[in-house]
């Protein structure tokens, strides 16, 4: 099964991906049910407006976003998320993973309903280098992805352990196995202090 290509109608340097520099997985007691969601340090070099987004969305309350998964046209062996950004400020964002390498992020932003976006600080930033910088929460509702997320999440995982000379039996039960170990370990949460 193939994600939705999306046809990007918006200005030029919106329609690229967002480089994602670094990644990490947090969870918080009290938000989004203490599940583990995704944090991406986001290169906003050529991005001043996610740069300005990010900083201001601390004096106001929690803004509107649109979400949308697919894939930009093209990209084979990605998805992406397509962040359409209504309040405080108007803006279009595209995050692309590379479905073998990044899925544990999509897997995570799946089962979390959520994800953290960060600027990042330098080329090689890390969220330990700067626990406490500027998040934004982004909550990604269920919209049906699931089913197509796991077909190509098994297909690009198996394909990526054919490349390290496994059969394609060995690969596909290697793909099923390190799925189940991704989704044991993405389903801890961080309980509330009352429970």
């Amino acid at each position: 099964m193939k994600a939705k290509t999306i046809e990007i109608r918006v200005h030029p340097h919106e329609s690229r991906p967002v480089r994602i520099v670094a990644d990490a997985i947090a969870s918080t007691r009290g938000r989004q049910g203490g599940r583990m969601l995704p944090v991406l340090l986001l290169d906003t070099s050529q991005r001043p407006d996610l740069a300005e987004y990010i900083r201001v969305h601390r004096s106001f309350e929690p803004g509107d976003v649109n979400t949308q998964w697919g894939q930009v046209a093209g990209h084979e062996g990605t998805v992406a998320l397509f962040l359409t950004f209504i309040r405080t400020m108007e803006l279009f964002v595209v995050l692309e993973f590379e479905t073998a390498r990044q899925g544990i992020l999509v897997e995570q932003t799946l089962r979390g309903r959520g994800l953290y976006l960060a600027q990042a600080e330098s080329e090689d930033d890390r969220l330990m280098m700067n626990p406490d910088r500027l998040t934004v929460i982004v909550e990604v509702p269920d919209t049906g992805f699931d089913k197509t997320w796991n077909d190509l999440f098994h297909k690009y995982l198996a394909w990526d352990f054919r490349e390290k000379e496994m059969s394609r039996s060995e690969s596909r039960r290697a793909a099923r196995s390190a799925i189940e170990e991704l989704r044991k370990f993405g389903s801890l949460r961080m309980r509330d202090i009352h429970d």
